[in-house]
């Protein structure tokens, strides 16, 4: 009887011990996936893979389209039967169970820490698990999985973001991670080398991504970041907006999907590092125009009213289609009634037009916290040669730009097609001329052989 009143009596003390370890296991568990889920997030994953991160987004490249994969835990479509050790490989090393193409960031991802990697597994293994069949990626020849072995061993330096530079101090180190890890910043904001790897030489000094220009992010006066202040890029990365600029295109995405979920504390790191990066000059903006432009009324002929009928007209006059498409938020003056004044917009002063032109013709759509900055798009109503027309009177008048745009530079910058060196363009004919010339080789090689081996008979 005694035995069985300590056993009870012992079973009733171990019994809240044992419940409280349990509690604390399941809040630590919880907190994993809530900073998996932070890091999700300041990883901008959802911009490629979806919000519900089910995949199917097609990123369109310059050697052709890739389609980001499912990975939720789906058994079927997603990664629901990945292991721990494939996730991590396909974060940090670009191999899973196949070789994934550098579209994944994982040139940038392999700078993840353990802690942060097994948070991220945590989170992903217990989203909504999503049914979805992604259209499998084939760029043809040259361009298999396998190839990207020989590019890894050219550009992947493992544990080492391309172009990060070393920075001292927790906030700086902090900011440095989000930049060069999670954000990948680098990624649209270094122009591309001779086989599409990141020029580190011009690292976050701008590059073109499907007809958009990415900004140089670098503390240059000279097309760079020079007068933001960290104020200025923590409320654009916050909100999409400041007085230089509105986030438009993918960057809108980023904004909306990653850095305005970040903390005021992250934000405020990455607005330092970028500020402490090395400066690179690139083509620097318009100082504005020399005085205040002004709308001549009298001279226009506007047809019948509203800004519809003005851009089913075939005037290609700069003016009246800004007066009857633009002037209504933007102000007969540049300056701004509902929309911002034109001439403190970067893109409007840029070297590149490329921005102004996208603008026009897609518009902007940028929730915000308190203002939801809008813009409609103008590319099914105008043709190239309005939207030429319009971007080079909008560049000239409010931002002092010498230079016009043309249609054909519209017609390219709406194409989205970007650049690629020789070699890239070429390279389908260069493999075969390779396998050809090996195959003669190897031939030689064998008759050879077979004549000195005659020779000695």
């Amino acid at each position: 009887m005694r035995v069985l009143i300590l056993a009870t009596a012992a079973f009733a003390a171990i019994s809240p011990l044992a419940a409280n370890a349990q509690s604390g296991s399941d809040a630590s568990a919880g907190e994993l996936v809530k900073r998996g889920k932070y890091l999700a997030i300041a990883g901008d994953c959802s911009s490629c893979h979806a919000e519900n991160f089910s995949g199917g987004e097609k990123i369109e490249s310059p050697i052709g389209a890739i389609y980001a994969p499912n990975i939720t835990p789906d058994q079927k479509t997603g990664i629901g039967d990945m292991t721990e050790t494939e996730f991590e490989g396909a974060l940090r090393r670009g191999k899973s169970d196949t070789w994934l193409y550098p579209a994944m960031p994982y040139t940038h991802y392999t700078g993840l820490t353990d802690a942060d990697v097994k948070a991220l597994w945590a989170y992903f293994k217990q989203v909504k698990p999503v049914e979805n069949e992604v259209p499998e990626t084939d760029l043809g020849f040259p361009f298999v999985r396998p190839a990207m072995m020989g590019w890894n061993t050219l550009f992947l330096d493992k544990g080492h973001p391309p172009g990060a530079v070393d920075v001292a101090g927790d906030q700086l180190q902090r900011g440095r991670y989000l930049v060069e890890t999670l954000e990948h910043c680098s990624s649209c904001h270094s122009p591309r080398g001779t086989l599409m790897q990141e020029d580190t030489s011009k690292h976050l000094a701008g590059g073109m991504l499907n007809g958009w220009y990415a900004p140089n992010l670098t503390p240059s006066d000279k097309g760079g970041l020079g007068d933001w202040s960290e104020a200025d890029i923590v409320a654009y990365l916050s909100k999409g907006r400041n007085a230089h600029a509105v986030a438009g295109g993918e960057m809108g995405l980023v904004v909306s999907r990653s850095t305005s979920k970040l903390s005021s504390d992250d934000l405020t790191a990455i607005a330092k590092y970028l500020k402490a990066v090395k400066p690179v000059d690139t083509q620097p903006e318009a100082s504005g125009p020399d005085g205040q432009a002004t709308l001549d009324l009298a001279a226009l002929e506007v047809p019948n009213g509203d800004w519809q009928s003005v851009v089913g007209h075939d005037t290609t006059d700069g003016a009246t289609l800004y007066q009857g498409a633009c002037a209504t938020c933007h102000g007969m003056n540049g300056q701004g009634t509902a929309a911002p004044p034109l001439s403190e917009i970067s893109d409007v002063r840029a070297a590149n037009a490329a921005n102004v032109v996208q603008v026009i013709a897609h518009g902007i759509n940028m929730p915000g916290d308190a203002r939801h900055v809008a813009m409609p798009g103008f590319q099914r109503t105008m043709s190239d040669a309005q939207i030429a027309s319009v971007a080079s009177y909008v560049r000239t008048n409010f931002g002092g730009v010498d230079g016009e745009v043309t249609k054909g530079s519209v017609a390219t910058i709406l194409s989205g097609k970007q650049q690629v060196s020789w070699i890239i363009a070429n390279a389908a004919q260069l493999a075969w001329a390779a396998i050809a010339v090996a195959v003669l080789l190897v031939l030689a090689l064998i008759g050879w052989a077979v004549m000195r081996t005659r020779r000695r008979a």
